[in-house]
């Protein structure tokens, strides 16, 4: 019999080997393309000029690629453990370690091309059909699904640059190894060096306290400790996974009565919790991410409507000068069916500084008009200002001057503070923010003294907001392309702000179905990474289990022999399971409910979002269900190895 027939012979009994591993592989590309669908979507990439969406990619990206960077090698290393006893015998038949590694390069090349082509097709199959189904339910329209070559390059070099750096690496710690590791290898146990209960005790106050301080100190540091307080509470976590076992066996052992009939149980969950601590604490952290970021978009997704209406007190909000937005009431009456239109006069008051390189500037409003504006109803004489903050008052943050200066005709004038006013009443559009508000009087006489601009602020309600989205569109058609006809203005401020910007057009409308888009693609990135995530964290615990499952029938063979029953085998297993799947499921759980209460502080706190709260009781709940089923689906399958 020659080395080849040898060599197939025994890839033929060992073919579940191949099969998973194959199918590991083919899942990781899987996962590859099915994300380049989405990232190089062509109205996705009109999109990443938005910061949020850019970062909704992102964050959950980078996650993706170190999962899937930690999946494809930790597939490779459990089937290169199960092969190396094999080649220990190859190598006693005469092989060279030069024949194991052509033999090692060809299996792995023969199933990276497999896994290519059929990870691509289940790729392109999965996505096109979660494509629809999710974007169906979104209801977000204007996203075309397409393929094209960048999501091919991208996930064909992606994967193959991840796994020829697990190959390498194994090829390299072959061509080490002697002979005699080589055949025992499969015989080694892991052995764990440290246990120690104090240290255990250690991780979990330091990922406590972590917690806490980011609590009690974000809001005020405006979440800049966020990334080190993390990061300690990580390190807590991996600390407190590693030692966790031996923590709670000491504490065990002081109930003697417990600690004895779960003996067996306790020693086996030490051992599997130190071995499995890496995999534990990349589950455990992208349960986290996965409930955390889809609690969190749902939420902006849901708020889409509510976010346009309180940031546009009007549904459509422009300003115009005597060349730029020019429209007659008669075009705006044919567009819209009007039922308030207010039209204020703004003026833009500037002066150069004398020692800086830079203008002050001021926008001014008319007595008369911010009464008509606000439900205030101020009184205010000759050189008394208001100071008008057009924002939510829990979000107002600003110094105000007890006094200003204009010149007028070349001479300082003082105006005193008398008041504030703090009212959202005006949509969002540049130089809307802060106003100076002076008497009828002076303000006309300042429209005819200072150097500046009059902008003229147009505030109209229509009878139905939703149904506007054409009209509106309408007027920015018609306004960019007078607004091209037109010299630019030639004003200082203009320097900061640009002129199409100054002179957009901002409507509910507009706002809603720009939220809807953006968070909509959000939460179908978020949506979409969650399931994977999942899928991939399930097959990571299950790859783990199932490839030391010859190791666990010898042990459970050993103890039914000196008298443990089945039944006893059974809870024995259940038991080992049920930590193994849930530790993870409800700490990452706890942690994510932790961020989004650390979050909320921002806003209140958490019970004074019930949305927030709601949408992380339906994800959490949803994922807690699949994970309870995919319980039960592995220790059928364990059980059925083990007894049977």
């Amino acid at each position: 019999m020659t080395f080849n027939q040898i060599v197939w012979k025994m890839a033929k009994v060992n073919y579940k080997k191949y099969i998973f591993y194959y199918l590991c592989n083919s899942f990781a590309v899987m996962f590859f393309f099915m994300f380049s669908t989405l990232y190089f979507n062509s109205r996705v990439e009109q999109g990443k000029k938005l910061e949020s969406l850019q970062d909704a990619l992102s964050i959950p990206g980078a996650s993706l690629i170190i999962f899937t960077v930690f999946f494809i090698s930790y597939a490779h290393s459990v089937f290169i453990k199960q092969r190396r006893s094999e080649f220990g015998l190859f190598m006693t038949l005469g092989m060279s370690k030069r024949d194991i590694a052509k033999l090692l390069i060809l299996e792995n090349g023969v199933i990276a091309i497999l896994s290519i082509l059929t990870g691509i097709l289940a790729g392109a199959i999965f996505s096109r059909l979660f494509f629809m189904i999710l974007m169906n339910l979104i209801e977000l329209k204007g996203v075309p699904f397409h393929f094209s070559a960048k999501m091919f390059v991208f996930t064909i070099g992606a994967f193959l640059a991840v796994f020829l750096l697990a190959v390498g690496k194994s090829l390299f710690q072959t061509l080490r190894s002697s002979l005699v590791l080589s055949i025992k290898s499969n015989r080694f146990a892991e052995t764990l060096k440290m246990r120690s209960p104090l240290i255990g005790g250690f991780g979990l106050l330091l990922m406590a306290g972590s917690l806490l301080i980011l609590y009690f100190t974000y809001e005020d540091s405006s979440g800049s400790f966020l990334p080190l307080w993390t990061l300690a509470m990580f390190l807590g976590l991996y600390i407190s996974l590693n030692q966790s076992a031996s923590f709670f066996i000491s504490f065990a052992k002081k109930f003697p009565g417990f600690y004895y009939r779960r003996l067996l149980f306790l020693s086996s969950l030490d051992y599997k919790f130190k071995q499995l601590t890496s995999i534990i604490m990349l589950v455990t952290v992208m349960i986290m991410i996965t409930i955390f970021y889809s609690t969190l978009l749902l939420t902006f997704y849901k708020a889409s409507e509510k976010d346009a209406v309180e940031n546009n007190p009007y549904d459509v909000a422009f300003y115009q000068t005597d060349t730029k937005n020019t429209v007659s009431d008669k075009e705006l009456n044919r567009l819209f069916n009007i039922e308030e239109h207010l039209e204020i006069p703004i003026l833009n008051y500037y002066e150069k500084l004398e020692y800086v390189d830079g203008y002050l500037t001021y926008d001014i409003m008319g007595m008369d008009d911010f009464n008509k504006l606000t439900s205030s109803q101020v009184k205010l004489g000759k050189n008394e200002y208001l100071f008008y903050l057009n924002s939510e008052p829990e979000y107002a943050h600003t110094e105000i001057a007890n006094s200003i200066k204009l010149t007028i005709n070349e001479e300082a004038v003082t105006y005193t503070l008398k008041d504030q006013v703090i009212e959202r009443t005006i949509n969002l559009l540049p130089n809307s923010y802060e106003f100076i508000v002076v008497n009828q009087d002076d303000f006309d006489e300042l429209r005819d003294k200072v150097e500046g601009y009059e902008l003229n602020l147009h505030l109209i309600q229509v009878d139905n907001w939703k149904q506007s989205e054409s009209d509106v569109e309408d007027l920015k058609e018609k306004f960019t392309f007078n607004n091209q006809l037109t010299p630019p203005i030639d004003y200082p401020d203009i320097e900061h702000t640009a002129e199409s910007e100054l002179f957009r057009v901002a409507s509910k409308i507009g706002d809603y179905q720009t939220n809807k888009t953006t968070n909509g693609m959000m939460f179908y990135v978020t949506t979409f990474l969650s399931i994977m995530f999942f899928f991939g964290t399930f097959v990571l615990l299950y790859l783990n289990l199932f490839s030391e499952m010859d190791t666990e029938k010898l042990k459970y063979r050993k103890l039914n022999k000196i008298g443990m029953s089945s039944n006893e085998i059974k809870q024995n297993v259940t038991r080992e399971l049920g930590t193994i799947f849930f530790v993870p499921t409800i700490l990452g759980t706890t942690l994510a409910f932790l961020y989004l209460a650390i979050l909320s502080t921002d806003v209140g706190g958490i019970m004074q979002n019930p949305d927030i709260l709601m949408h992380f009781l339906q994800i959490g709940g949803i994922y807690v269900i699949i994970q309870v089923g995919s319980f039960f689906y592995a220790r059928k399958k364990m059980l059925t190895q083990l007894i049977h």
